[in-house]
């Protein structure tokens, strides 16, 4: 008995110090579950038109097959998402906890190692990046374009995403990324502080 209340006690004081417990950082229930949703009809759509486009094989080397998959899917996810707009996936409720998570992390001296990590590979800060990239829901992302790194930290903060898919930072931009179609899914404004 005295085992289990010092137990009791201890987990009370760990509760004590480290707050209430939260769910990816600062997500909701709620707002990841609409979320996931979201990510699960995109896969499905994803899956649903992929039987259209030229197929690859397991353990494809040749260049132009690959471009042509990506380059066939991109057109086949674009026509079926050709009403698709800012803010589908990221919806508000979820992108309010998004902007809340990222400035956090990125925030004040702590987060300086993280913002020149972000830098890093992102192509609106890329010294010798030439192409810009076109923010915006169904456009491509431009083939040999720099992708931006992810801090790990931070990646763990946030919602996990089905495979192919990604988080990227386009300047200050948060990007929802398609690997395997080079497509922005779906994006936000300013997400990372300035500097």
């Amino acid at each position: 008995m005295k085992r289990c209340r010092d137990s009791l006690v201890i987990l009370l004081t760990v509760m004590t110090i480290l707050g209430p417990p939260t769910i990816l950082g600062q997500f909701s229930t709620q707002a990841v579950n609409e979320f996931n949703e979201k990510l699960k009809a995109y896969t499905q759509l994803q899956k649903r038109v992929s039987p259209n486009v030229p197929q690859l094989r397991k353990q494809e080397e040749n260049p132009e097959k690959i471009t042509a998959f990506k380059q066939g899917l991109a057109k086949a996810i674009q026509q079926e998402r050709a009403h698709a707009q800012q803010g589908d996936i990221f919806t508000p409720a979820i992108a309010e906890e998004f902007r809340k998570t990222i400035r956090a992390e990125l925030a004040g001296k702590e987060g300086s190692t993280l913002r020149e990590a972000v830098k890093t590979g992102n192509p609106a800060q890329e010294e010798g990046a030439t192409k810009p990239i076109l923010v915006k829901v169904n456009a491509p992302y431009p083939g040999g374009a720099p992708l931006s790194s992810m801090p790990p930290g931070l990646l763990l903060k946030l919602p996990s995403l089905p495979k192919g898919l990604q988080y990227r930072f386009v300047g200050r931009h948060l990007v929802l990324f398609d690997s395997m179609a080079d497509l922005i899914v779906d994006y936000l404004l300013d997400v990372a502080p300035k500097g």
